[in-house]
């Protein structure tokens, strides 16, 4: 229970708090403009002091890192074993904390002495102690004491709008946590699974990652064997190459001899070719050769109505006998050169066939060998191959691996989700208690019950929160307020460390008068009666006067704040926006 909130700044306006329901009031003076408002008096600054010196994050604060409180020290006493408890934390060395010996006594902490029974510790050993005194627990996945007070003590907006959710963009599995805690469920299971499935979003990320590792296109592994049942022939092949391959120092030389005999082979090539074609014309033409007839000639003058003297019938028979001559001649010389050339041919087909041959034993040599250079380049590309088919190997082994650990997962994911229904159901006292006390609470305000529901989805737990909305304003704070009472009333049938409740002005904010009514003699009625702390912080001018039956706003009233001059204010300085301060 925290009993005071106090500060080294002059005119700060201390306050004192008791058990049940404390109020903070900001109030208008009477001749305040109409225009003026309560907000900025201090309500809320008092519970980020609170907060502050109970290890929040300064950097967060814009309030307290106002310039114009540089120096300012916060102090706050609290109750912890009937004895009261001190801690003190500055604005210029909020690092550190000064607390009371006894609180951190016997824990493992570093704490240098600091005078008036208090001691020096760091701000984290501060947080540390907070957590092993108020949340007690055997398991380092338990919530911390501060993450505890984000739902205690609700700052900002986000905060009045579900009961899960204590500050924007928090994490699910934060929620889960926390309020499975609150509630008294099995938080540690919570942990277990919320790890699995972190670990199996991981997993999927390095699969993911390996599919695309070396594709533009995502392969299974079966693909992915395939084409390593390739690359292995293709390595045993190049293998098999180099070892056969054989450096030859003449390699050069049977380069050259290779091309020498290729050009005198395509030479002969040629020749045959070209005397072939000759042959063919000479044995078209000898074919084509009339038999020698010695008469045509004269015959042909005859035709042609020639008379011949006596005298030149033997010019004629010349003529004759040069014809037969000349038909022999032609005859011989072209079965002559049928016949060389056949010769020439046959002869040549010889030469073509042994440089053949030996262009066929020098390609041979050179594929079975080579230089030394071609050999290196050889070497290098079975080398590269190679490379390629252990990184195919390692990378199916690794998708192999996540494939078989996702799935492990998948199964470990189900089974905790199992045992956490079991868990839930054995926890059915538990959980209907929390119910209890929502569905009371709520038929208090609404007169119909309103529902709380626990249920084990794939996430873990989820909570659903329901109130008959018909007519009503405000619902959404009214849900969290009856959240947070069944909660607080837990805590103090449970004998929780810290049971205090701190709801700030923004928990009844356009709430409908009736309801805001209600709610405060529910708060001061169950706070007496389960021995719990309640501080509110309201607005005078909101008060719904009308429905607040006995409650006597006086005496509940600890700090009242007003915008009658500075020291009204709880600060008793009116901060200046931050580009006008000096």
């Amino acid at each position: 229970m925290i009993t005071r909130v106090w500060s080294d700044l002059p005119n700060f306006r201390e306050v004192i708090f008791t058990g049940g329901m404390n109020v903070v009031l900001a109030d208008r003076a009477k001749d305040s403009d109409e225009n003026e408002s309560t907000n900025g008096l201090g309500k809320t600054t008092l519970l980020r002091i609170i907060k502050f010196c109970l290890g929040s994050d300064l950097a967060r604060d814009k309030v307290l890192k106002h310039p114009r409180l540089k120096f300012a020290r916060f102090g706050l006493d609290l109750t912890y074993l009937d004895r009261t408890i001190t801690a003190v934390r500055a604005i210029s060395s909020p690092e550190h904390v000064l607390v009371t010996e006894l609180f951190i006594s016997g824990l493992d902490l570093q704490a240098e002495p600091a005078g008036d029974g208090l001691v020096k510790v760091s701000l984290e050993d501060w947080k540390r102690a907070l957590t092993l005194r108020f949340v007690p627990s055997d398991q380092e996945s338990s919530p911390s004491f501060n993450e505890l007070a984000l739902y205690l003590i609700r700052l900002g907006k986000p905060a009045f709008i579900e009961p899960p959710t204590a500050f924007q963009g928090q994490s699910g599995a934060s929620k889960r946590l926390i309020v499975s805690y609150l509630l008294g469920l099995n938080w540690a299971s919570q942990v277990r699974l919320d790890d699995l499935v972190t670990t199996r979003s991981q997993v999927d990320a390095a699969i993911k990652a390996l599919k695309g590792a070396a594709d533009t296109q995502e392969r299974s592994i079966g693909e992915l064997e395939a084409e390593r049942v390739a690359l292995e022939a293709s390595v045993a092949a190049k293998r098999e190459e180099v070892e056969r391959f054989n450096v030859r120092e003449d390699y050069r030389d049977l380069e050259n001899a290779l091309v020498d005999v290729d050009a005198r082979l395509h030479a002969a090539i040629n020749e045959n070719f070209s005397d072939k074609r000759v042959l063919d014309y000479y044995t078209q033409s000898a074919d084509e050769l009339p038999a020698a007839d010695p008469q045509r000639p004269v015959d042909i003058l005859k035709d042609a109505g020639a008379i011949f003297r006596e005298d030149a019938l033997k010019s004629l028979d010349e003529v004759a006998a040069f014809h037969l001559e000349l038909h022999t001649n032609r005859h011989t010389f072209l079965h002559g050169e049928i016949s060389r050339l056949k010769g020439v041919i046959k002869e040549r087909n010889s030469v073509i066939s042994s440089l053949a041959d030996r262009k066929s034993e020098i390609l041979e040599i050179l594929r079975s060998s080579g230089a030394l250079e071609q050999l290196i380049e050889l070497q290098r590309g079975y080398v590269e191959q190679k490379a390629q088919l252990e990184a195919l190997k390692a990378r199916i082994a690794e998708r192999i691996k996540f494939d078989l650990r996702k799935e492990d997962l998948t199964s470990d994911i189900s089974h905790q989700r199992s045992l956490m229904k079991r868990d839930l159901s054995d926890r059915a006292r538990t959980v209907d208690e929390a119910r209890l006390l929502f569905a009371e609470y709520t038929q208090f305000l609404y007169g119909k019950p309103g529902g709380l529901s626990v249920d084990v989805t794939s996430a873990g737990y989820r909570f659903t929160f329901s109130i008959d909305r018909e007519g009503s304003d405000g619902v959404d704070q009214m849900v969290v307020f009856c959240f947070d009472l069944a909660v607080a009333t837990l805590r103090a049938r449970r004998k929780s460390g810290f049971s205090t409740l701190i709801h700030d002005s923004a928990m009844f904010a356009d709430v409908d008068p009736r309801q805001y009514g209600l709610a405060l003699q529910l708060a001061k009625q169950r706070s007496e009666i389960e021995g719990f702390q309640y501080i509110c912080c309201l607005n005078s001018g909101a008060l719904p006067t009308a429905h607040l039956g006995d409650l006597d706003m006086e005496e509940l009233t600890k700090l009242r704040l007003t915008d009658e001059g500075e020291e009204g204010r709880l600060l008793g300085i009116r901060l200046p926006p931050r580009e006008q301060a000096t």
